[in-house]
């Protein structure tokens, strides 16, 4: 976009959109009012001319992820990556695309009262470690009651609304870049909408009619965003609009357009920016941002048809199921890795076991206890600050064993059972699940403190998973030895009774 020669003006202050000290409990974003930008931009939009060429604005970003003291509750890097991705694909229509800093591509922070933070200490957060000329989005548990807020030059979004397609980082990323809720001015405001609005509403703001006559000064500022009343969640009908009829002043029946991310339709309802929204964010990175724009093109990206060639373990390697290292080659241009173990081929989130994000590194020592006695699944997915959006195709599936290399005797090499639940209570059965490669016999032996017999069974056990019930309602609150022994050894389980 090319603008004629004006003096913007100089704001003396940070950008900050009317974000209030308390809030109802369950909001979808935290700001509530207009910007000082936007108030200006609104006078003055008409001095903008807009250009026709393909120019890419380019925002640098780094992540800030906070978890509590501990260093526990971090959001995962590669979702981030991820939700950057995302916004790249919201803002593509407006020539506008997001990368990480190369080198600086996130930061983490172990402070529990930023991770579940008010607006005075996320202030505080926010001014402590914001690194300027970039966006800075902090990715946090609860940000002051909201699924997210722009507020001094930051973002700053919970983890629960940062799920794949969810449309909070593109929502915040929005009102950095100036623009308001369509909904503008009803934030927290309670209506029947079965009456005709208002003429004015909340801090004296003119409410938008549907004939259009005061778009330029009502709602949100934007002639091509329809009127919308809405400020709270709602779902969208088959025609992408709001299923609740509103009436603005002039008594007209209308409903909320739920396609723009600007609004609060739900996640799988809202789809764009409109013109003039992208003119806005265009005019406003151009101005207020400027410092943002330090590349003109992005540097090189990872080759989509390549990927990590998988070292070790592979072929159905055995390796220690508690200890054992992952090694992987370097992919050209490639910084950051993202290794997973699965349970199953179909490598599916819901069977992962192991799951980290490393930065210029291409291997891992794993020394927790994965499932023992059983086949595993593991590949490596690649990205840099520029590519965020590399989608990964060609992934290589490295296939391992894990087995207690360790073990005293042979039945443990090949066989693993747990007890659950664990202590018991009287007269409710115990669980022993038993993991084999192998078909085999054993017997089973519950045995008491003093180590008599009080209860033995013959097994019969297959490969895979199988499940025994021990009945606990003739013995009493105690200590109990489970043993499950054959010609390869003994393999044994302490089980707590409670009364």
């Amino acid at each position: 976009m090319t603008c004629k020669q004006i003096i913007l003006p100089v704001f003396l202050f940070c950008t900050v959109f009317g974000l209030k000290a308390q809030q109802p409990a369950g909001n979808w974003c935290g700001n509530t009012e207009v910007s000082p930008w936007m108030e200006w931009y609104k006078v003055h939009r008409h001095e903008f001319i807009q250009s026709r060429s393909d120019e890419m604005l380019y925002v640098p970003v780094t992540l800030q992820i906070v978890g509590k003291d501990d260093g526990s509750n971090l959001f995962a890097f590669d979702k981030g990556i991820q939700a950057v991705c995302g916004m790249n694909e919201r803002f593509a229509e407006a020539n506008i695309g997001f990368y990480l800093v190369p080198g600086d591509p996130v930061r983490y922070h172990h402070n529990s009262a930023w991770y579940e933070h008010t607006f005075p200490v996320g202030a505080q957060m926010i001014q402590e470690n914001n690194i300027p000329d970039r966006l800075n989005a902090y990715v946090v548990g609860d940000p002051a009651g909201n699924c997210g807020y722009s507020w001094f030059d930051a973002i700053v979004l919970k983890i629960g609304c940062s799920s794949d397609n969810n449309m909070t980082w593109s929502h915040e990323a929005g009102h950095h870049f100036s623009l308001p809720h369509p909904f503008s001015g009803w934030e927290n405001t309670d209506w029947n909408y079965a009456q005709p609005a208002p003429s004015t509403v909340g801090d004296n703001r003119l409410v938008e009619r549907m004939d259009g006559s005061n778009c330029e000064n009502a709602g949100d500022f934007f002639c091509d965003t329809p009127p919308d009343y809405l400020n709270d969640r709602w779902q969208c009908n088959n025609n992408q609009q709001s299923e609740q009829l509103q009436h603005d002043p002039n008594n007209v029946a209308f409903r909320s357009d739920a396609t723009l991310i600007m609004g609060y339709a739900s996640d799988a309802c809202q789809s764009r920016f409109t013109p003039e929204q992208i003119a806005a964010m265009r005019a406003n990175l151009q101005s207020q941002h400027a410092s943002y724009l330090q590349v003109s093109e992005l540097g090189p990206g990872v080759d989509d048809d390549l990927h990590a060639q998988l070292l070790s373990p592979i072929d159905s390697h055995i390796v220690q199921y508690n200890n054992f290292e992952l090694v992987w080659n370097a992919v050209p241009n490639a910084t950051v890795y993202v290794v997973e173990v699965f349970l199953t081929p179909s490598m599916s989130v819901q069977n992962r076991v192991f799951y980290k994000t490393l930065y210029n590194e291409t291997s891992i020592s794993v020394a927790q206890a994965l499932p023992n006695n059983r086949t595993l699944y593991w590949r490596v997915r690649v990205y840099n600050e520029w590519d965020v959006c590399n989608p990964n195709n060609n992934m290589q599936t490295g296939i391992f064993k894990t087995r207690n290399i360790s073990a005293t005797n042979e039945l443990e090499r090949v066989v693993t059972a747990d007890l659950s639940p664990n202590p018991v209570s009287a007269g409710l059965p115990a669980r022993l699940n038993i993991s084999s490669d192998v078909t085999m016999n054993a017997k089973l032996h519950v045995m008491d403190a003093a180590g008599r017999v009080c209860m033995q069974q013959e097994l019969r056990i297959y490969p895979g998973d199988n499940q025994l019930e021990i009945e606990t309602t003739s013995l009493q609150a105690g200590i109990y030895i489970i043993s499950v022994q054959n010609e390869k050894g003994m393999l044994l389980k302490r089980l707590a009774i409670a009364e």
